[in-house]
């Protein structure tokens, strides 16, 4: 038998720190990199320095959870469960067990606790798929404590608990360590993705994005064939995707998880949201912190400041969005499966994770040499009342990643059940020692850890040194409430589709997200005086 090996990626970069509208699909699947046996964590961190020094006040080892009563902890780590299969087989073929080696030596420490993984979890399914999924397990009193939800993606539920409290204690785990939060940079502590509309911080960040949560995967030989190069920009992306056109080329195979017309999709997320939102900051950045929280992002809806009817450049937001599904897919895309048309070189681009970078470098199936660029981002306006942004680069390295894989305490599961809430709390700071965290990432590849002194995994050596743009931390804002995200998908497609007048979605969006603002002012008690 030959065993192939696997083609060597050429990783363009050109990253951005995760500005997400209502991240979907992110936090990556796992791999099949990395070590295949990865070594048992320590409950002490010899190699990091911890940033606090050793004092009375200071952690002095971890202590017996719950008075050593029996408490069984349900986990969902998403993308970063343990697999079932210990070895790869052609059915199975990714391994990941770091997860797994962790939670093993926390039940050593503990043998009162037991671990149990969410395994019913729609992992790689949209935001309303977990939503749904969530709510039900909440109802019926079997929703994990521990979960990830995007980090604050559905805070308007009143589901998290405020996880600050606890950070300003030790972590147990780490000898000298006084306050928890030490061991993480300091922007995740207010990162906006984190915490909610009332500053609490509500998700622990444990693996970060690598850059841009997304790329481009493109065939290197596809562009060299016509004499291409890859596109940096929105509006290369359309001249790029002409030339294969017109040479029977599939030019763009979209993320193989969207498979219908919505506001969404990664685009805005990544290349069109970020252009805007970012140039009107001098505008929405009230608090003047260099990002824009959801409450601000509320207040500027509730101003008109992202309103088509009011401004040019927010018509022009939804109008590029619509010029992707109109000019840029292929026909047919919802119901094409790309993975053999890639593999066989028939597409020049695909849209992925930058998760799925390690089992795209060993795919055996692909007949061609990749690269991976990120999602080209709006550089250009037509509209005349706003300018483009200037984008400065890193030296090396990504500007302020953002969290790929951050982790909430349930409030429904654990508000009267203290035992839990503890073994909750101790099981986190124990996975977020820099050594576990380093052991996931390297064996997941593709992500770096949210913690000081965490490993870079092999495969991202070349990323790293790359510059990075720095994008400024803002996101074009969708509706507030599930209820008028649908209903704003719903008008987006049917404008899409000619079946709606330019005057008539504009309209409806409009009166959607002022809406959607109102109820989420409500919902969250928001309070809105001065503005």
């Amino acid at each position: 038998m030959v065993i192939r090996k696997p083609n060597k990626v050429s990783v363009a970069i050109l990253g951005a720190a995760c500005l997400a509208w209502t991240l979907t699909g992110c936090s990556g699947t796992n791999g099949n990199a990395g070590p295949s046996s990865p070594s048992a964590p320590s409950s002490s961190q010899a190699s990091v320095e911890p940033s606090a020094s050793p004092e009375a006040s200071a952690s002095a080892g971890p202590k017996q959870i719950a008075e050593g009563r029996p408490v069984t902890l349900s986990v969902d780590l998403h993308g970063w469960m343990p697999t079932l299969n210990k070895e790869a087989t052609p059915e199975n073929p990714n391994v990941f067990q770091s997860t797994q080696v962790i939670a093993d030596e926390f039940m050593k420490l503990h043998p009162n606790v037991t671990i149990e993984w969410a395994r019913t979890k729609p992992v790689g399914g949209l935001q309303n798929e977990v939503a749904e999924w969530l709510t039900t397990q909440v109802a019926a009193g079997t929703a994990p404590a521990i979960t990830f939800t995007w980090g604050n993606a559905y805070q308007e539920r009143g589901w998290y608990e405020s996880l600050s409290a606890d950070l300003d204690t030790p972590n147990e785990y780490m000898p000298g360590n006084e306050k928890w939060r030490e061991l993480f940079p300091d922007y995740l502590m207010t990162h906006r993705e984190l915490v909610d509309a009332h500053q609490n911080l509500v998700a622990i960040p444990f693996a970060l994005y690598s850059g841009p949560p997304t790329g481009y995967y493109i065939n290197k030989d596809l562009f060299a064939k016509y004499g291409l190069q890859p596109p940096k920009t929105w509006a290369e992306q359309f001249e790029v995707a002409k030339t294969f056109k017109e040479n029977g080329i599939i030019p763009f195979a979209p993320w193989g998880f969207f498979k219908k017309i919505e506001l969404s999709h990664w685009n805005i997320q990544f290349s069109v949201g970020p252009a805007y939102a970012g140039a009107i900051m001098d505008k929405t950045d009230y608090n003047k912190d260099g990002q824009i929280e959801l409450a601000e992002n509320i207040r500027a809806v509730k101003q008109g400041l992202y309103s088509p009817l009011e401004h040019e450049y927010a018509k022009e937001v939804y109008t590029e969005l619509k010029k992707f599904y109109k000019d840029f897919l292929s026909p047919g895309w919802q119901d094409t499966d790309y993975t053999k048309l890639w593999n066989e070189g028939k597409v020049a681009m695909k849209e992925e994770g930058v998760w799925a970078l390690p089992a795209e470098n060993g795919n055996m199936e692909r007949q061609f040499e990749f690269g991976l660029i990120p999602p080209p981002l709006v550089t250009e306006f037509a509209a005349k009342d706003i300018e483009p942004l200037k984008i400065e680069f890193t030296e090396k390295g990504p500007f302020q990643p953002g969290p790929d894989l951050s982790l909430n305490v349930l409030k429904p599961v654990v508000e009267n059940n203290p035992d839990l809430r503890e073994a909750a709390i101790a099981f986190l700071k124990f996975l977020t020692l820099p050594e576990n965290v380093s052991m996931a990432v390297v064996e997941q590849g593709a992500a770096l850890g949210a913690v000081r002194g965490s490993e870079i995994p092999p495969l991202l050596n070349d990323w790293m040194n790359n510059q990075f743009p720095i994008v400024p931390k803002a996101n074009w804002p969708g509706a507030f409430t599930d209820e008028q995200s649908v209903l704003m998908h719903k008008e987006f497609e049917l404008w899409v589709l000619d079946k709606s007048s330019d005057e008539t979605f504009f309209k409806k969006i409009n009166d959607i997200q002022q809406k959607s603002a109102d109820a989420a002012i409500t919902n969250m008690k928001i309070d809105t005086a001065g503005w």
